[in-house]
């Protein structure tokens, strides 16, 4: 495993961190089973949300801690989202965002967050208020570092006008590149961490995914435009071809090229989603290598040339209150 320091705290995290999202909505003890593999295999960093079941994934990862160390693990946790009619909005009002973090914190079993995010940028919210609101947490000693997701590159820079932004949480991997023009080098430029979700998209790069595999009950991939036919077998494709030539000219996966495609830049950590304890055995195999430019340009040719209707994870945001 390789770790990193959060530039501005003191905070050192392992550069794969567990996405807990799936273990909001599975089997309990498979996923406290998944939480204890990866802290095994190295991983300290666990990402989680009040939204990822409700509060479930955050309870979970709290049982998990009563049998450890708090410094042993780093968590990372989110706010500025509410229910309103049973859906999720963003909300990113001090007011809100005291309330979510009190019951983050019952939750997890502890009195502090590490890497604490406003989960989307809210369009209502004077962003001052929030931004001020955070730094208040973190000189206080309730969060210990200050982070942003699915914000763009000009909404960080607004945001850390008056608090400084320390991990910046976008979708991305190599099929979903949009930061890569204006987020990755405005995080690249100003030392701030960023922390890629969807690494793996959804499963769709550990190379694993069948053609025939129904998502029909899960909460994220149904709604996904990438997991719908015919849309589905062009990625499907484009995964197999990849893995094809990553292991031809590197003697590696589709997965492991997956997760460098992130490692690769300077001060980055990939997230990796799972809720099965086998999920976390191929993580410290990634290691030990990383893709060069002509290899990206080459795996890029080979997304654009197969996935004729690229989607983006656009479906994502939650509208505003």
């Amino acid at each position: 495993m390789e770790y990193t320091k959060i530039a501005g705290t003191d905070v050192e995290v392992s550069r794969i961190g567990l996405g807990t999202q799936p273990i909001g909505y599975f089997d309990k003890d498979l996923g406290m089973q998944t939480i204890r593999k990866a802290l095994d295999e190295g991983i300290t960093l666990m990402d989680t949300a009040p939204v990822y079941g409700d509060g479930r994934a955050e309870e979970i990862l709290g049982d998990v801690l009563k049998d450890y160390d708090r410094e042993e693990m780093i968590i990372s946790s989110k706010t500025g989202m509410e229910k309103v009619n049973g859906k999720s909005v963003r909300n990113a009002s001090p007011e809100l965002m005291e309330k979510t973090l009190k019951h983050s914190l019952q939750r997890l079993g502890t009195d502090y967050i590490d890497i604490f995010h406003i989960h989307w940028p809210d369009l209502i919210q004077p962003v001052e208020e929030t931004a001020r609101f955070m730094g208040k947490l973190k000189e206080e000693g309730t969060i210990r570092s200050i982070g942003v997701s699915n914000f763009s590159s000009e909404q960080i820079y607004d945001f850390c006008r008056y608090a400084q932004v320390n991990v910046c949480q976008p979708p991305y991997n190599l099929f979903e590149r949009d930061i890569e023009v204006g987020v990755l080098p405005f995080c690249q430029k100003n030392n701030i961490i960023l922390m890629a979700y969807r690494s793996l998209c959804q499963g769709l790069l550990t190379g694993k995914m069948s053609r025939d595999a129904d998502f029909s009950d899960h909460p994220v991939k149904k709604a996904d435009p990438k997991f719908q036919l015919p849309r589905y077998l062009q990625y499907l494709e484009a995964v197999e071809k990849i893995d094809e030539f990553i292991r031809e000219k590197h003697d590696r996966t589709v997965l492991d090229l997956a997760i460098q495609w992130i490692l690769g830049y300077n001060n980055t950590i990939a997230l990796w989603g799972g809720w099965k304890p086998e999920h976390m055995e191929p993580v410290n195999d990634v290691f030990g290598w990383q893709p060069d430019q002509g290899t990206r340009d080459q795996v890029r040719e080979i997304v654009k040339r197969t996935v004729k209707d690229q989607v983006g994870p656009g479906f994502l945001a939650p509208p505003t209150r």
